[in-house]
């Protein structure tokens, strides 16, 4: 799947960037980069969004981690 992103979500400017690098996530507190995500940034708004591909990568890479996260702290039983 390849969507790319040629305007602003949030103000429809075409002034936008792709960048990559860490993109910080955060699950019950506690924030983890997840690395070499593509993400867009408007030079207008400053706004940060990502496309689908890149969505579906966070989302693969902190799916253990989640789950690790979610049982953390709960009593053996």
């Amino acid at each position: 799947m390849n969507s790319k992103i040629n305007h602003c979500i949030s103000c429809n400017s075409v002034r936008i960037a792709k960048k990559r690098g860490g993109f910080p996530v955060t699950i019950r507190g506690k924030t983890i980069r997840v690395p070499s995500i593509e993400r867009y940034v408007c030079a207008e708004c400053g706004e940060t969004f990502l496309d689908l591909d890149n969505e579906a990568k966070i989302d693969a890479y902190l799916k253990p981690r989640r789950a690790r996260a979610l049982t953390a702290g709960k009593p053996a039983g």
